[in-house]
């Protein structure tokens, strides 16, 4: 049954309220994907704070356009297209995008947005494979801490030097 203006508006106000909501979406096709696989990936990203969602393309490209996102023409893909919305750290649901695509050919990344920019989809599988914001933290903090414990090092030498004199001296006079 064909949707009426009315319902299509309602769909697109609610879009268009994800989209300003989302710090990223991501492009996908899903073309031959089974239901039991969809509602696996549906799960998945529930749990990372991020919905997947299948729209027509002209309600995905009258978003892009009333939104102000970089300029990509959606009717150039020829395949269903899905999208995509993450609301909060756009790196797990990137990469679980990713691993999901690799055991599911019939699922692949064709590109996203971060923000308002258009990234392809070699940008979005880089951004799949960062590590998990904890771990860059940590780099950070060690490369931060580095320099500190190295100083820590060089400063106590004197005293460890100086430790070791006294030892020895003390050693000389009991023999």
């Amino acid at each position: 049954m064909a949707l009426t203006r009315e319902q299509k508006g309602n769909i697109l106000k609610d879009l268009k309220e994800k989209f300003s909501r989302a710090k990223a979406v991501i492009l996908v096709e899903f073309n031959k994907l089974p239901v039991s696989k969809t509602m696996e990936l549906r799960r998945i990203l529930t749990g990372i704070g991020a919905e997947y969602r299948v729209v027509k393309k002209t309600l995905i490209s009258r978003v892009l356009k009333s939104e102000k996102y970089e300029e990509i023409n959606i009717d150039d893909i020829k395949t269903q297209v899905a999208f995509v919305l993450s609301y909060d750290d756009p790196v797990p649901v990137a990469s679980s995008l990713y691993k999901f695509s690799r055991l599911n050919e019939a699922l692949k990344i064709l590109g996203g947005f971060l923000g308002l920019d258009w990234k392809d989809k070699a940008k979005v599988i880089e951004l799949a494979k960062l590590p998990p914001r904890e771990v860059l933290l940590g780099r950070v903090v060690r490369v931060i801490a580095s320099p500190l414990s190295g100083l820590a090092i060089v400063l106590s030498g004197n005293t460890r030097n100086l430790i070791n004199l006294l030892n020895n001296l003390q050693n000389k006079r009991s023999t």
